[in-house]
């Protein structure tokens, strides 16, 4: 009995703390039908200067979609041939900290970084830890 009961709140917790974790629900206006949302995660956006790295001198773009970030310049390049793989085009920076951040975005337009965020989230779920760095000047 003891273990029975244990089972059906067991059951009612998970039933009950689950339902609404992942999605909300918004019924629909004229059809009845309810639409389900995934609720909106925040991008992390990290503002740090770019340096030089060797001769080749920073890009000059504000935004930058970050697909992988490496103390060692060789993992970076190796990221970087895994993601060109994928249809990337993808680019090394480096900031003042000697970080080789793997970049496969670079524009002026925040709201265009932020939906390449999304999008890379939404069709590499491998890739779930990209964010956006905004170049200081």
């Amino acid at each position: 009995m003891r273990v029975l009961s244990l089972l059906i709140l067991s059951v009612t917790l998970v039933t009950t703390s689950c339902a609404g974790l992942n999605k909300r629900t918004r019924e629909g206006s004229d059809s009845g039908t309810k639409t389900y949302l995934m609720p909106a995660t925040p991008i992390r956006e990290v503002e740090e200067k770019l340096v030089p790295d060797g001769e080749k001198a920073p890009d000059p773009h504000s935004y930058f979609v970050i697909i992988g970030s490496f103390r060692n310049p060789e993992n970076a390049r190796e990221r970087q041939a895994v993601v060109i793989k994928e249809g990337f085009r993808p680019e090394i920076l480096k900031n003042e900290a000697g970080l080789y951040r793997v970049s496969v975005m670079a524009t002026d337009n925040i709201e265009e970084a932020r939906a390449e965020v999304r999008r890379i989230w939404a069709k590499f779920p491998a890739y779930s830890d990209t964010w956006m760095l905004i170049s200081k000047k």
